[in-house]
């Protein structure tokens, strides 16, 4: 394959995702705000990122996907440096909303890019693009050691430098200019709405499962940064099993893998859970390297518009399913589970040579 600089920067990028999850008590403590306001952080990055995919795949249609690539990395750079010097709390949210917005401009080109330079083997390319992603989740949770070692401020600055040298590696990449009318592609619309259920069920599972473990099976399992990291573990392995992708049908790989992705989450409701957990994780991210696939078919260098439409979708859709979750109770694996099934009804709607 070609593009390690590309999963080099895709490891720093994800670590933006996760490292401010375990300083969360030292921000509220230190920045004495009410607790009922500790989700307000990682939400504002979430604001960022899904809010601004569309908007910056057309920033990418007119700079090109590599100036958006390194410009988004110097963003979220600029951002880690200045939520570490904050002074105030409403400081830390609105630098890491700026970090979303930074994230959202590196993703689809980052992925559109890989695809371009692996044209043969796409799957597998996006497959270990996304492990990146899960390894750079591993490596964020577990950030707090240098906050504890080093302090926040510098920690925060330390990963601001090597956000630059994810963003310095990477400027000798092509710099694709992408057709923004390939946003109209009804493929896109169809991939992104059918999997947004199965990258929604994900993000239930590894943020709702240890409260619900608590109050409803009364067990008190490993810490909640500990479990996410089993899950993300578990992702990377599926991650690299992208090259699947390339050596079968992608759709009956598609649906075989969103199923087995997906109805796990019954086992949580057993003392089988970590098991369910290992395999959600396994195929949910088989799933998604799969929809990324699908979706750079036939797109050529204008994947990276399609992309960020599919993750639009995602995020959009599949983030509704947490209020859902929480409202249901002790029904939330029935009821997303079905809801994540649901909607793969569409892909018999893809019109695709895979």
């Amino acid at each position: 394959m070609k593009g390690y600089s590309i999963f080099f920067a895709r490891i720093i990028y994800a670590i933006s995702w996760f490292y401010l999850a375990p300083a969360i008590p030292y921000i509220i403590f230190t920045f004495k705000v009410p607790l009922n306001l500790a989700g307000v952080i990682p939400f504002s990055f979430f604001l960022g990122s899904g809010s601004m995919q569309i908007p910056s795949a057309f920033i990418s249609s007119k700079l090109g996907s590599r100036n958006t690539l390194v410009l988004g990395l110097f963003i979220m750079s600029l951002s880690a440096f200045l939520i570490g010097v904050s002074r105030v709390f409403y400081q830390i949210l609105v630098f890491y909303f700026i970090a979303g917005v930074g994230a959202s401009m590196f993703f689809s080109t980052g992925a559109a890019i890989l695809a371009y330079l692996n044209e043969t083997k796409v799957s597998t390319a996006l497959g270990v693009y996304n492990s990146m992603f899960a390894l750079g989740g591993i490596i964020g949770l577990n950030w707090i050691i240098l906050d504890e070692k080093l302090g926040f401020s510098i920690s925060s600055v330390i990963l601001s430098i090597l956000t630059i040298l994810a963003a310095i590696v990477n400027i000798n990449k092509p710099n694709l200019k992408m057709n923004w009318k390939i946003i109209k592609d009804k493929n896109s619309f169809i991939i992104g709405v059918a999997s947004a259920g199965v990258w929604g069920i994900y993000y239930v599972v590894g943020e709702l499962f240890p409260s619900f473990a608590k109050f409803y099976l009364g067990i008190q399992i490993l810490q909640s940064t500990e479990f996410t990291s089993i899950l993300l573990l578990s992702s990377m392995l599926g991650g690299l099993l992208g090259f699947l992708g390339d050596r079968m049908d992608k759709i009956k790989l598609l649906i075989i893998s969103s199923l087995l992705g997906s109805i796990p989450a019954l086992l949580l409701y057993t003392k089988y859970y970590i098991l369910g957990i290992i395999i959600i994780g396994l195929f949910n991210e088989l799933s998604i390297s799969i929809v990324y696939a699908v979706a750079s078919i036939g797109k050529g260098i204008n994947s990276g518009i399609s992309l960020a439409e599919v993750n639009s979708l995602n995020i959009l859709i599949g983030s509704l399913f947490e209020p859902i979750g929480s409202l249901v109770g002790n029904m939330i694996w029935a009821v997303t589970t079905i809801l994540s099934i649901i909607p793969l009804i569409l892909l018999k709607k893809l019109k695709v040579n895979v």
